[in-house]
């Protein structure tokens, strides 16, 4: 999806800087990937698992709404660990 950018270069450095900060929360987290995956999907996400992972690993952009998913899910699912 990199390739594929349609944004302005502003928005695409704030992309990547929110991708940094969740590919970070999600290695502190040490919740399994497909745990994770699991989740979010049924929050609604749309992004498959390949696609999943690659901006888990700062590999690919997703959309903001996908975004805000994986974040709703890690905070979710880390809050559900402490308990």
């Amino acid at each position: 999806m990199n390739a594929d950018w349609t944004g302005d270069p502003d928005q695409l450095l704030e992309a990547d800087e929110q991708r940094r900060d969740v590919a970070r929360r999600f290695r502190e987290t040490q919740l399994p990937m497909l745990k994770l995956w699991t989740y979010y999907y049924g929050l609604g996400g749309d992004a498959d698992e390949m696609s999943f992972d690659a901006y888990l690993n700062e590999a690919l952009h997703l959309p903001a709404s996908q975004v805000g998913l994986i974040a709703t899910a890690m905070r979710e699912l880390s809050a559900g660990e402490d308990q």
